[in-house]
């Protein structure tokens, strides 16, 4: 019977609305996608957090947006013309959450807020973020491209850890959020192997085929691994829960992954983050040092030296960084407005900087911050991990050793590569990006808000079996 109750409970709600999702993503029929879209946004109505881990599992594939031609409405466009609407997944799944919890609150389903009983900390750093980012369009030179990502990675991923935080009440959905997180390993590393070794789609530079997986570029898949390797390794290796051994096999898949994107930032983030954990994880003994280390030094002559050593990467590094500067010293408080660098860039661009004149974002995340945001984006982003390793640092020494300690520390490991590849690349304005940093931040806060409400039920299992 407790089978079958669970079965009802958990796996149907989460399949159907796997189902639903499919249908209105391939429906050829607007009014079928209109349908499909109503059912979603019901089922999610009666198991909101389920709803919320299809945003974790679609994140990435934002490449790949359901396109919808007004026209076939009979909706008469502006002096003839009617562009075609394009929603990620992502963004539809946020949005019909957010319906389905407003529909919560009117019924009187939701009367409580969750994890945002943990404190100002919950909201008013995000808030400031928020509050930046609406300040930057009254700076932005180009405010529909402005505009655009506004809403595609601020207000959106904020909208999705709002609801996450309000759905956390205890550790089932704390659970349920890492269980998707796995889910998204299994498929970005079966998804990533299987173009680079079955379909044989890769960038080819100099002798190394690189990874692209469903990127544009190698360097956006190293990014979004980055955030999604060291959480799965250190869950594999000091999580104490019961899917470990589903974690070991999805974490080796995901370096294997990482390997083939031959992604120099991404590989000093990991292998940084993973260095922190070690370090950080108290129980590890001399011993496993010892061990790690001979893996290490067995594995160095299969590195690809040229490519670790090859490039002008680190030159164009520091000709971004002084035109950055520049922008900065033009546009001190305000910034130039979200995705606008683009559009700056080629006229504070150094005359050695000539071989990439087309470039999007600085390449270093206080510089980002400060010429999309202003000084208030900088703040705002100081802030965030202020309240984030706070709370980590309180509760990785706070809580027993076990589950709840390996998640913290998995979380902290994955804010350690996004600061760490964040100083030579992208870090946050990219819309997979943007989630698991929200993804992140809602689950560090929601598990110490449950364990402090004392809803955190969670045993601690024995690792010696």
């Amino acid at each position: 019977m407790t089978g079958a109750k669970g079965w009802l409970k958990n796996t149907l709600p989460f399949s159907a609305l796997g189902v639903t999702l499919a249908v209105y993503y391939l429906a050829p029929s607007l009014w079928l996608t209109g349908m499909a879209a109503a059912l979603f946004i019901f089922l999610c109505w009666w198991r909101l957090e389920m709803g919320l881990s299809y945003v974790i599992l679609t994140m990435p594939f934002y490449f790949f947006p359901k396109e919808m031609d007004p026209a076939l409405w009979g909706i008469p466009g502006v002096a003839g013309r009617l562009e075609t609407l394009r929603f990620s997944v992502a963004e539809f799944v946020v949005l019909a959450c957010l319906a389905a919890w407003v529909l919560r609150r009117l019924t009187g389903v939701d009367r409580g807020w969750g994890a945002f009983s943990g404190g100002r900390k919950t909201w008013l750093p995000p808030l400031a973020l928020l509050g930046a980012a609406s300040l930057s369009l009254l700076a932005s030179q180009y405010l529909w491209v402005s505009l655009r990502e506004y809403r595609t990675v601020i207000l959106e991923p904020l909208i999705f850890y709002f609801l996450a935080m309000v759905t956390i009440k205890g550790d089932r959905e704390l659970q349920l959020y890492f269980d998707s997180v796995l889910l998204l390993g299994v498929g970005m590393a079966a998804i990533t192997l299987y173009h680079y070794f079955v379909v044989g789609e890769v960038e080819v530079v100099g002798a190394a085929g690189r990874a692209l997986a469903i990127y544009y570029s190698p360097n956006q898949l190293g990014l979004f691994l980055g955030r999604l390797v060291p959480l799965a390794l250190v869950l594999a290796l000091v999580g104490g829960a019961s899917k470990r051994w589903l974690w070991v096999a999805v974490a080796g898949g995901l370096l294997l992954s990482l390997y083939v994107t031959y992604s120099r930032g991404a590989w000093l983030a990991v292998a940084l983050a993973m260095i922190f954990s070690l370090w950080f994880w108290r129980r590890m003994p001399l011993l496993t040092w010892l061990v790690v280390a001979g893996g290490a030094l067995i594995f160095l002559p299969f590195l690809p030296w040229e490519r670790l050593a090859g490039g002008p990467s680190l030159w164009q590094r520091w000709y971004i960084w002084q035109a950055a500067l520049s922008i900065i010293r033009d546009h001190p408080i305000m910034g130039i407005g979200l995705d606008n660098f683009l559009y700056y860039y080629p006229r504070y661009m150094l005359e050695a900087a000539w071989a990439e004149p087309n470039l999007s974002h600085p390449h270093n995340i206080l510089l980002d911050f400060w010429t999309r945001l202003g000084v208030w984006g900088v703040g705002a982003i100081i802030w965030l991990q202020m309240a984030f390793w706070g709370t980590g640092w309180r509760l990785h020494s706070s809580l027993k050793e076990g589950k709840l300690q390996g998640m913290v520390l998995a979380l902290m490991a994955s804010m350690v590569s996004f600061l760490v590849h964040g100083f030579i690349d992208n870090s946050f304005f990219i819309i997979d990006l943007a989630y698991f940093f929200w993804l992140t931040f809602a689950l560090i806060m929601g598990i110490e808000a449950a364990a402090g409400t004392g809803t955190m039920a969670v045993p601690q299992e024995d690792e010696s079996k």
